[in-house]
């Protein structure tokens, strides 16, 4: 096992290079990058918050939710979760999931791909099934060779094949299936227009706010309320069941083997045509709808007979088990004696600066009462060298008596007997005139 972790900023943008294994991405709320391998090579390289990543086995990533993450190649399954940055991701050799990402673009997927709650989407093969849940952004996706079931995209769908059945729901933009659906095709609350060049199977439409243009090689069923000035397109190789609501406002085109295969449960409807092609307008025909069936066509506002129409209660697939993802490691927990080891550390520098400020305090004491005795010293001389001068310099406990001449000194007074002269007059062992007299007494005057 190798593992390494490395300081970055909140926003790297991260390099990971073929991985021979398994991968597991996981974003978290610090500005650090770790990596985790059970092979024997583990490389992290960083440059000005750029960082490449290399390993020769199973790979485990834990970056900066503000990440931006290239990945080249992944030999097995990939699982990534809590990631606001791009996402690009090169051939996948086995299953991918996705969970909470950006941006995502999509190499090859040789296995099923399951993405939830992702931005935009731009992916090129999924070998297998795809399942998708949540899309802030257009999506555009080149292949799907088994199922694709989509629901929640907050934008527009261009899905050019489908391998078998196919199921949207809840797309805020336009859906564009401009290549073929091999199975069935189930389409929910579409807000916008709807176009599939062949579907294999059945089509079920339902709640499409935008025009309609689909073929299907069995059985169409479509419930919707038409909208003025656009055109619905429908072609079904089998039977046709179209659901309008009662105050309808469409012109129908209506195409099928004969005249008796032609029903339309409308109050005053009229048939106008023939050779199976007729012609009904419901109110002012704002909107047009050509409907062509290979069998029966039904045009109808009854609810009963919508939902006897058994063949198309397929629904959104929802028995898909999300996988587990890797736990983000947790920070570590405070130790219970930290507040008292703090505690010491403060009261022992409290004690080495309280040492320190005695240490100080002492040696000025010292040099203060060393200069004292020097300032008495002096001053004994100075009083036995004036009394040749018939003068006299007494100090004493309680005061200083100056008289007569003292010759006058070689040496000026030092800063220290000065100190020691004040410290007495503030500890008022002698008078300010005492002090005046002493200093003009060592000074010789």
């Amino acid at each position: 096992m190798q593992q390494q972790t490395i300081a970055v900023g909140p926003n790297p943008k991260v390099e990971v290079e073929s991985v021979p294994g398994d991968l597991r991405v996981a974003g978290w709320d610090r500005s650090e990058v770790m990596a985790k391998t059970d092979g024997d090579t583990l490389n992290l390289k960083a440059e000005n918050d750029q960082v490449v990543i290399s390993c020769d086995e199973n790979l485990i990533l834990y970056l900066p939710r503000g990440a931006s993450l290239t990945i080249h190649k992944v030999a097995g399954d990939a699982s990534l979760q809590a990631l606001s940055g791009a996402l690009v991701l090169g051939p996948v050799a086995g299953d991918l999931s996705m969970n909470d990402l950006g941006h995502v673009m999509l190499d090859k997927i040789s296995g099923d791909a399951s993405l939830r709650n992702i931005g935009a989407l731009s992916a090129q093969t999924v070998s297998g099934d795809l399942n998708l849940r949540g899309s802030h952004g257009d999506c555009s996706i080149e292949a799907v060779n088994g199922d694709a079931s989509i629901h929640n995209v907050e934008g527009a769908i261009v899905l050019n094949r489908v391998g078998s059945d196919l199921y949207l729901s809840k797309v805020l933009g336009a859906v564009n299936a401009g290549g073929s659906v091999g199975g069935d095709a189930s389409v929910r609350d579409v807000d916008g227009a709807v176009n599939f060049d062949t579907v294999g199977s059945d089509l079920y439409l339902r709640n499409v706010h935008g025009a309609v243009v689909a073929s299907a090689g069995a059985d169409v069923a479509m419930y919707l309320a038409p909208i003025a000035g656009v055109e619905y397109h429908l072609e079904a190789g089998d039977d046709l069941l179209v659901r309008l609501p009662t105050e309808a406002d469409v012109e129908l085109h209506l195409t099928a083997p004969s005249a008796d295969d032609i029903r339309v449960d409308f109050p005053g409807a009229e048939l106008k045509g023939e050779d199976g092609n007729f012609e009904v307008t419901l109110g002012q025909g704002a909107a047009k709808m050509f409907l062509t069936a290979g069998g029966e066509l039904v045009v109808t506002s009854q609810a009963e007979k919508w939902d006897s129409a058994a063949d198309f209660t397929f629904g959104m697939r929802d028995d898909f088990e999300w996988p587990e993802f890797p736990g983000i490691p947790p920070i570590p927990p405070i130790p219970p004696d930290l507040s008292d080891r703090i505690n010491r550390r403060v009261e022992e520098a409290m004690r080495r600066a309280q040492d320190k400020v005695e240490a100080a305090r002492n040696r000025n004491e010292a040099r203060v009462n060393a200069a004292m005795r020097r300032a008495e010293a002096k001053a004994r001389a100075a009083e036995a060298r004036s009394r040749s001068w018939h003068g006299r310099v007494v100090v004493g406990r309680t005061g200083v008596n100056v008289s007569g001449q003292a010759p006058e000194r070689a040496e000026p007074v030092s800063d220290s007997e000065r100190l020691a002269i004040l410290k007495m007059l503030q500890e008022k062992k002698i008078t300010l005139e005492e002090a005046e007299k002493l200093l003009a007494a060592l000074e010789g005057k």
